[in-house]
């Protein structure tokens, strides 16, 4: 196997959240069909979303058995385990995505779930915004009340992006993309989020997010 590594490219993995748009197959020349991509998957190696190999001759593997079987070969030797430490995607919030926040290594290993910290690097030639974090003055309290209230939006602190924005998002903080973000999201192998709010929108099932 170690011999036959070369540049691989891999299918993208695309998921159809309903706050998503047509962007990404827009702006990248995808023939793909017609519906909503508000993610697209484009190197992971997690369950609910494997890339596969689209080039050469270990075209149609998953990324997880190549680095089963050469590790190193692709990891090199500073990675613990077999696995791909990071998740990079695109994403298109054609809608503003909930309030959210994933666990950081410490909280994930007492509650479980797999620890999230990301960063978003915008590709938009539009101006829009980004919420991350707190706004001054809010106490636990404060922000329970808000999320008893369904007003935890107005909580956060609202940061304005363009493109080649850059935005740091650690495990623990709270936060949420706006409408008319195109994003390049490189963060932790994870895809644990912990809702908080989603502003009164339903979900493809019907029910509310």
């Amino acid at each position: 196997m170690e011999n036959n590594l070369y540049p691989l490219k891999f299918e993208p993995v695309y998921k159809n959240y309903p706050w998503g748009g047509s962007r990404i197959p827009e702006t990248y020349h995808r023939n793909v069909p017609a519906g909503i991509y508000a993610e697209s998957w484009e190197i992971s190696d997690h369950d609910d979303g494997m890339s596969v190999v689209s080039n050469g001759p270990l075209a149609g593997q998953a990324l997880h058995d190549i680095l089963k079987n050469n590790p190193g070969g692709i990891l090199g030797t500073n990675v613990p385990g077999t696995r791909f430490p990071l998740l990079i995607k695109l994403i298109d919030a054609k809608q503003k995505l909930s309030v959210q926040v994933h666990p950081n290594d410490e909280t994930a290993a007492h509650f479980g779930g797999e620890a999230k910290t990301e960063m978003w690097y915008l590709l938009g030639d539009n101006k829009t915004q980004i919420y991350c974090g707190l706004n001054e003055g809010i106490t636990k309290e404060s922000f329970l009340q808000a999320v008893e209230d369904g007003t935890s939006g107005k909580t956060m602190r609202r940061v304005p992006v363009e493109k080649d924005s850059a935005v740091f998002v650690r495990g623990g903080r709270i936060h949420a993309i706006d409408t008319g973000c195109l994003i390049l999201e490189i963060q932790q192998n994870s895809n644990t989020t912990y809702r908080i709010y989603d502003w009164g929108r339903m979900g493809n099932d019907g029910k509310p997010r």
